[in-house]
């Protein structure tokens, strides 16, 4: 029986599968039955897979194999986050006639209050407005819409000093209005030619032909939103919109693509990984300085191809509105509370004396003036205060101001 129990023993293999693209597949082969389990465990934790299983493999005398599952597992699903519906900042657009929603502003106002709406639809402030499909989605979620003009109207009231139902009023009209204007457009759309990609200056010759220069801009601007369709990321429409750009400059139809650029400005996560790679967050954020100020030379030191594109055309005076909101995108991160080294925290005021000097033009005055004083005197408050509380001293720190 001794020799038995060893001659099976060494028979015995165990395989850890993983599910992939709805197949099993091979990742490991063990000897032991525990040892298997706990590789199958970790690649659920690790999220390298949805489903995980351990077959155990059995040599017989006659030669031939026996198989069993011994262990089968399938991840839980992570519960979806809420979408976050957040408050405006800053200068705010006040709409008066269902124009004034596709402003500079406005969108910008729009877009920082339904960032994360957005965000996981993969869309900007330009697409949503022009597109009745992308507006009708919206409006199903009904509380996400009544929840986002409330945070606009709310702003507007204290700002303008009237009742907050009275903005709301005029709000929903306006989106009804909007609304409208999508559904239209919608039904006409088979009027004019595919937008692909190129000759932007014959269609824009067409559509004032057909509708004048009033609609002009918004028909414009829905057929690209339609093409813009086709690319299921922020990141590849931020890519063919910098190329579009690039191309009709000489025509003047960049003011259009460059609206639509500043749109996708307001995605913090797009704009790291345009200034990807950098070892850290100051150093970033000077080199985002640098494109903002025209700094001489900045756009062949740029890595990403695309970002190298954008700020050639910023420093050329192309693209005003991208270059406000990268200005803006540049004070909201010296504003946060983030270490400016992750790796260093004990660096960050070297950092940021280095990032003040670069946001400081030959004038000295400095990029975003006041706002940015405000914001460079916190981060320094909370250096001090974390170098007394390292040297014990905490209610010196709390108390300081």
């Amino acid at each position: 029986m001794i020799f038995g129990v060893s001659f099976w023993n060494k028979k015995k293999t165990f395989e850890v599968f993983l599910k992939k693209d709805d197949r099993w597949q091979l990742h490991v082969l063990c000897d032991e039955e525990k040892e298997a389990i706990n590789e199958a465990q970790l690649l659920l934790r690790l999220n390298k897979t949805t489903q995980v299983k351990v077959v155990r493999h059995r040599m017989l005398s006659n030669a031939a194999t026996s198989e069993m599952v011994v262990y089968e597992a399938t991840a839980t699903p992570p519960k979806a986050k809420p979408i976050v519906v957040s408050t405006p900042v800053g200068d705010l657009a006040v709409c008066k006639v269902v124009d004034d929603l596709y402003t500079a502003d406005a969108r910008r106002t729009i877009g920082q209050v339904m960032r994360d709406y957005m965000q996981r639809s993969n869309i900007c402030t330009t697409e949503l407005l022009h597109s009745f499909s992308h507006i009708r989605k919206l409006q199903d979620a009904q509380g996400l819409v009544n929840a986002g003009m409330h945070r606009i109207g709310a702003a507007q009231a204290a700002a303008l000093n009237v009742p907050v139902k009275e903005r709301m009023t005029l709000l929903d009209g306006l989106l009804t209005q909007c609304q409208q204007k999508a559904r239209t457009f919608a039904a006409e759309r088979g009027n004019y030619p595919e937008f692909r990609g190129q000759n932007l200056g014959e269609l824009s010759t067409l559509i004032q032909q057909k509708v004048g220069l009033g609609e002009h801009d918004y028909v414009l601007n829905s057929l690209i939103s339609v093409w813009l369709f086709e690319f299921r990321s922020l990141l590849a429409k931020v890519d063919i919109l910098a190329r579009l750009a690039q191309e009709n400059v000489e025509s003047g139809l960049v003011r259009h693509v460059d609206a639509i650029l500043a749109d996708t400005m307001i995605f913090a996560e797009v704009v790291q990984e345009l200034f990807a790679p950098q070892p850290n967050l100051g150093t970033a954020l000077k080199v985002m300085g640098s494109v903002i100020l025209c700094r001489k030379g900045v756009a062949d030191k740029i890595v990403n191809p695309t970002m190298r594109i954008i700020a050639t055309l910023i420093q050329q005076g192309h693209l005003p509105q991208t270059q406000a909101a990268l200005a803006d995108r540049l004070l909201r991160e010296i504003n946060t509370d983030r270490p400016l080294d992750q790796r260093a925290p004990e660096q960050d005021g070297a950092l940021l004396d280095e990032l003040v000097l670069s946001l400081t033009g030959e004038d000295g005055t400095i990029l975003g003036g006041e706002r940015t004083h405000q914001s460079v005197e916190r981060r320094r408050l909370r250096q001090r205060q974390e170098m007394l509380r390292a040297q014990g001293l905490h209610s010196v720190a709390d108390n300081l101001r």
